[in-house]
């Protein structure tokens, strides 16, 4: 199986070393487009969140490098060579089922912070359509996305966990909470700015608002009708951020840009030493590190804000989860080898086709039709039987044990190809070792 992956997560790597493989949508567009032009057969998706960046390729030849080379190609000054900044061996590297299995774990929560975490499903539907806005997967790609994406649906709806719904955005509210109790402060009216509008910056202004909280959201844009802000929320323009910094107890960001959106020297030009809480929830970090020298600012990173949640939410039905897994896992298996047997369908339809036309002729000679109906009869004739054909063979996937599959097409290609289309077809010189795998 030719599919492969490499990544780096919040479970081997700091957010430092983590920071140094980030992408912002411009530079994921630029990946995206790279490696198809430098790899013309090769299939690819990049996953990209706050807890790991992740390289999936598929249709790689003996010659190519590495997904674990290409990732460093892409986000290291020289290739493999990082002044030891980032070790080598904090990426993952995972080849066939093993990429396939950790893919349908992590798209269903089984892998995040946050047990069962709702977020991880979006982030992967999203990074499966800027690859095929980029034209860079392929069927192999597509299809596994598209399976790892409705085995997270299966699991999420037909067992109990994550019922509570414990989200990042989630977290950092209770994490609001909890500096409100120790500050002697109230939830109701509390002022609240979310820097970004994107989804986890919308999450977090909803709960907030759910929860009480005055919450103002900054847009770099605001045109009535054409942006989503969450109901009860008030607008200011994103460049009027620091202006309006005072007015707020806690600041949260959530954005997805390569630059800070709160820097030491502006925020330390007015700042008056009040307390205010600073939560980041971006990868790259919206927030300077630095702030946490300022007197009164208590910053709390993404690292942070998830230490402790594991304890939080208990990992349930278990056997019930694991039977999904499985049983997603032979489909996708069954379907990517059975794709060796494309070539041999086609040849078995093409010879039924000829021999249901030779069949047939001799019946529409006696209707008395003219040569164009006669012709368009008989074409829709060998396309149905085509069509009919090619429904039961592809069921052979789903219905048949795998160690079958050959034996089966051996008789089928014993009673469809004749001698005489056997000396002349392609498809089954091909296949004459009859080891059942193209030559």
């Amino acid at each position: 199986m030719h599919i492969q992956m490499a990544g780096i997560d919040h479970t081997r790597a700091d957010m430092q070393q983590r920071e140094r493989f980030t992408f912002t949508s411009n530079s994921l567009d630029a990946a995206l487009e790279w490696i198809p032009r430098a790899y013309p057969h090769l299939g690819c998706v990049i996953i990209a969140t706050c807890n790991r960046t992740e390289l999936y390729l598929s249709g790689s030849k003996q010659e190519d490098p590495g997904p674990d080379q290409l990732l460093w190609t892409l986000k290291a000054p020289a290739p493999c060579d990082c002044s030891g900044e980032v070790p080598l061996d904090l990426l993952v590297c995972r080849y066939g089922m093993d990429a396939v299995e950790h893919l349908f774990l992590l798209t269903s929560g089984l892998k995040s912070p946050i047990m069962g975490e709702h977020q991880i499903l979006a982030q992967v539907k999203g990074a499966l359509e800027s690859a095929q806005k980029a034209k860079s997967t392929d069927p192999a790609l597509e299809r596994l996305f598209q399976m790892a994406i409705g085995c997270a649906k299966r699991i999420k709806t037909g067992t109990n966990i994550n019922r509570a719904n414990v989200s990042i955005a989630s977290v950092a509210v209770e994490r609001v909470q909890a500096y409100s109790d120790e500050h002697n402060l109230s939830l109701q009216g509390l002022t609240c700015l979310v820097i970004g509008n994107g989804v986890v910056g919308r999450q977090t202004a909803e709960h907030l608002v759910n929860a009480g909280c005055q919450v103002t959201v900054t847009l770099r844009q605001h045109r009535q009708g054409e942006t989503l802000v969450p109901q009860g929320c008030r607008i200011i323009d994103y460049d009027q951020r620091y202006a309006a910094l005072l007015d707020y107890t806690v600041v949260i960001s959530a954005t997805m840009s390569p630059h800070y959106t709160l820097t030491f020297e502006k925020l330390a030009a007015l700042w008056d030493s009040r307390k205010g809480l600073f939560i980041d929830l971006a990868m790259p970090r919206d927030m300077d590190p630095a702030l946490r020298s300022l007197e009164g600012v208590t910053l709390i990173d993404i690292d942070e804000l998830g230490e402790g949640i594991f304890k939080k939410v208990e990992r349930s039905d278990e056997a019930a989860i694991q039977a999904i897994l499985d049983e997603v896992m032979t489909e996708f298996t069954n379907w990517y080898a059975f794709r060796n047997y494309a070539g041999r369908i086609a040849a078995i339809q093409r010879a039924a086709s000829a021999d249901m036309a030779l069949r047939i002729n001799r019946h529409l000679l006696g209707l008395g039709l003219d040569g164009e109906s006669q012709d368009r009869l008989q074409n829709a004739f060998s396309h149905a039987a085509q069509m009919v054909l090619g429904k039961l063979l592809f069921g052979l996937r789903d219905t048949l044990d795998r160690r079958i599959w050959e034996p089966c097409f051996h008789a089928l290609e014993t009673i469809a190809l004749s001698p005489s289309i056997k000396s002349t077809s392609p498809e089954h010189k091909i296949h004459q070792k009859g080891t059942g795998e193209p030559v």
